[in-house]
């Protein structure tokens, strides 16, 4: 008994020691940032703590950020397409300083897609979304789940047609495309003023950016041909690029074939992949009823595909949330201007 009481004499210390390191460890483990951009790798559902007098942030916010009145606290929950996650960035960058591991940690660097986004945030688990113009079932969806959502236009875009640039077809116009689309009628390329070579059409999967925008602009919702739909869907957009320049040459893996293969896709997308992978050298932009889409027809409206991205909230979001804040940041001239940096069109160009 007594070398069992000396040993315990001896140990108290270290005991007393050991609490106070998980003690301190526990404090460091609720040092996290209050909120967490939704199109970070996090899963949405620990996307987030609830801040207490005594947490100190992980990141610190801009000057810009401090005269939005957005800080660390009450950050947005943001989420989007593939295509707008530069917006995304551009708000990061802008509102947040580069000065913490938490700045490069938390960098958004994925985006859940055009029509997950609108559901998450119909199901209110973001405050705000980048994205195309919502499709008539989202929006039906919204009607049917009681939630009115807000559009606010931050950005132009346009949906493009896009062949490989050996083919020596110009234009393309909107009944040409519903024939193609809708009925599979164009076989050749000769009906479009091109060479004698199969028309192989390539689409994208539903919940996709650009084939909402292929549905409001151009389908107007109508059904695509189910053997176009059910044998050349591509479901990713750098795939479509990919498939479109070469399927003459046997697609990423085969023999070559007769033929060009068709797709479509959104401008600014396009301009900013080819700048990384230069895919775009492999590929030509048709023009639409006789108007070559550019940065500035685009802008201007000129382009009769030019639509937009969208800032989106619910209606029912306070009118002193943050989000509304970073809306009006991106309307300004200088959120215009970040807009631009990151390779988008600006309303203001």
């Amino acid at each position: 008994m007594k070398k069992t009481h000396s040993a315990l004499r001896y140990l108290a210390p270290v005991f007393v020691i050991f609490a106070l390191c998980l003690l301190l460890a526990s404090c460091v483990q609720t040092s996290k940032p209050a909120l967490l951009p939704a199109s970070t790798s996090v899963d949405a559902s620990s996307s987030s703590v609830t801040p207490t007098d005594s947490e100190e942030p992980a990141f610190s916010m801009t000057p810009l950020a401090e005269q939005f009145g957005i800080t660390a606290e009450n950050y947005p929950k943001i989420d989007g397409s593939t295509s707008t996650l530069g917006i995304v960035q551009a708000v990061w960058t802008a509102m947040v300083q580069p000065d913490t591991a938490a700045y490069e940690a938390l960098f958004p660097r994925n985006a859940s897609k055009t029509v997950p986004s609108y559901h998450l945030l119909m199901n209110g688990d973001v405050d705000l979304i980048f994205v195309p113009y919502a499709s008539e079932e989202i929006l039906r969806e919204a009607e049917e789940a009681g939630v009115e959502l807000e559009f606010h236009k931050i950005a132009a875009e346009a949906l493009i047609f896009i062949t490989p640039k050996e083919n020596s077809a110009e234009n393309i116009t909107e009944d040409q495309v519903r024939s193609i689309y809708l009925k599979n009628a164009i076989p050749n390329w000769s009906d479009l003023g091109g060479p004698d070579r199969k028309l192989v059409p390539i689409c994208r999967n539903a919940d996709s950016g650009s084939q909402s925008q292929m549905d409001n602009l151009i389908l107007h919702h109508e059904p695509m041909d189910p053997e176009i739909e059910n044998n050349y869907v591509e479901l990713t957009m750098e795939g479509m690029l990919q498939q479109v320049a070469s399927y003459h040459n046997g697609g990423l893996s085969g023999e070559p074939t007769d033929s060009y293969a068709l797709g479509y896709t959104l401008y600014s997308y396009l301009e900013n992949v080819n700048k990384i992978t230069g895919i775009g050298e492999d590929l030509k932009i048709l023009a639409f009823e006789g108007v070559v889409p550019t940065r500035q027809s685009i802008a201007d409206g000129i382009y009769p595909l030019s639509d937009g991205y969208y800032a989106v909230v619910r209606k029912d979001l306070p009118e002193d949330h943050s989000a509304r804040s970073v809306i009006r940041w991106l309307q300004s001239s200088e959120g215009a201007e970040k807009i631009e940096s990151f390779g988008l069109i600006s309303c203001a160009q």
